[in-house]
């Protein structure tokens, strides 16, 4: 996952370049399976990352069924527009995130709090 810390530049919005599209290396399984398991998760779905430590949020606008490069992780990968309120967002606008690394906004917004 290319979903990294930022630090928010004290310019103001307006005068910043707006942020980059990250798109992180992912490839089509060679051997795709006979039954898909449905997804967990659906387009338009706020999502967080759950499992690193900074949190990143935002809305899911497309998903694959891929192999991520960077990390063995053959599944479901989300294409996730960031919210304008993610830190993250300063430096890109949309990133991947494996099935097993994202949870409902809805459900665990308690992990931004701190």
């Amino acid at each position: 996952m290319s979903h990294y810390d930022s630090h928010p530049s004290s310019l103001p919005r307006s005068t910043q370049s707006p942020p980059r599209l990250i798109v992180s290396p992912i490839q089509l399984v060679a051997n795709l399976p006979q039954q898909f398991t449905p997804p967990k998760f659906q387009v338009g779905q706020s999502v967080l990352w759950a499992r690193v430590p900074t949190h990143g949020f935002g809305r899911i606008i497309g998903l694959v069924f891929a192999q991520s490069v960077s990390v063995e992780a053959i599944g479901y990968h989300y294409a996730i527009a960031l919210d304008d309120q993610c830190p993250s967002r300063a430096d890109c606008a949309a990133d991947w995130a494996f099935e097993d690394d994202l949870e409902l906004l809805s459900t665990h917004a308690y992990l931004l709090q701190g």
